[in-house]
């Protein structure tokens, strides 16, 4: 519940808000709106979200990026020795990237698919 809610509070810019926010002050807001993906509202359901925008393929309509903790662990022998040693278990956190297949007033989004490195899943350890 609080990912998708900081999710939302945070992806304000992508629904054409960066222009209007110039106008009003750093402390207005606009109203929250709930991001959906498939009809489903967006969230990571582990961890707290860590939501950015950009336009990740190009295509010039900013698409959305989430961070995620992970639940898996993370594979220890991808660490240097003295890591392992000293912090002992890390979970697996990924990249999630919903593209915006939408535009940038009106953003539509259809599931997600994890930042690849070498044709499989990225992912970095978090504690």
């Amino acid at each position: 519940m609080w990912a998708t809610s900081l999710l939302v509070l945070s992806a304000l810019p992508i629904a054409g808000a960066q222009e209007r926010r110039a106008d009003k002050g750093a402390r207005d807001l606009l109203p929250p709106v709930r991001l959906t993906s498939g009809g489903e509202p967006i969230d990571v359901t582990v961890g707290h979200a860590a939501p950015y925008v950009m336009d990740v393929d190009g295509d010039g309509v900013r698409d959305l990026l989430v961070g995620e903790f992970g639940e898996e662990g993370f594979p220890l022998e991808r660490l240097p020795e003295a890591v392992r040693k000293k912090w002992g278990a890390f979970d697996e956190g990924k990249l999630r990237i919903y593209r915006n297949i939408g535009t940038n007033d009106d953003p539509k989004f259809d599931g997600f698919k994890y930042m690849e490195a070498g044709g499989e899943a990225a992912s970095i350890p978090t504690t």
